[in-house]
């Protein structure tokens, strides 16, 4: 391809990051989408579909999936990229075989649903990411039910109600809503 047509590219694409919104909370950088992460967005295979999310980290949060739900714009695993240090890099994934529901996301973090667990996703300060947080339905030997919660390296046994409202809380957060392409359709 010529430089003429990729610099047209390039600044197409630039345009479109900058008018596609972004989930959840409010611009946390002054340091526009097109600029953190344009190139990153331009490398992304065809059949993958992008996102920007505001989840209470310096930056906006770029997910790239090429597994979107019945068609359309909402998918359950997705790579997880974080412009830091001036570079915007693969920091994970979120793709556990549980999760059955859309990812959501609120100013928080990101969830990830199943029947039995619901996770939540965040930003460390140094820019990685993190399982904050995670609910399970669980079964002792006689299979009965117990729930368990997975904090800051600490697991312990909650209740019933506790576990129903953090999946509330996951369920009640916005869908992310992935766009293939410069055109963000």
């Amino acid at each position: 391809m010529n430089q003429n047509l990729q610099k047209i590219i390039g600044f197409t694409l630039a345009l479109a990051l900058l008018s596609l919104p972004t989930a959840c909370g409010t611009a946390s950088s002054e340091t526009s989408n097109a600029e953190l992460y344009g190139p990153t967005v331009a490398a992304l295979a065809d059949d993958e579909a992008f996102a920007f999310v505001e989840i209470g980290a310096k930056n906006s949060v770029l997910l790239a999936s090429s597994q979107l739900l019945d068609g359309g714009q909402t998918a359950a695993f997705c790579d997880v990229y974080y412009a830091a240090d001036g570079e915007a890099r693969k920091i994970g994934a979120i793709d556990d075989s549980e999760t059955t529901a859309p990812l959501s996301c609120d100013a928080s973090g990101i969830y990830a649903a199943g029947e039995q667990q619901v996770l939540r996703y965040e930003i460390s300060e140094e820019g990685l990411l993190d399982l904050s947080e995670a609910v399970y339905i669980r079964y002792d030997d006689s299979g009965h039910e117990f729930y368990e919660k997975a904090a800051e390296g600490n697991t312990e046994q909650i209740t019933e109600e506790e576990f129903l409202s953090f999946s509330e809380k996951a369920h009640k957060a916005d869908p992310i809503l992935f766009h293939y392409g410069a055109s963000g359709s």
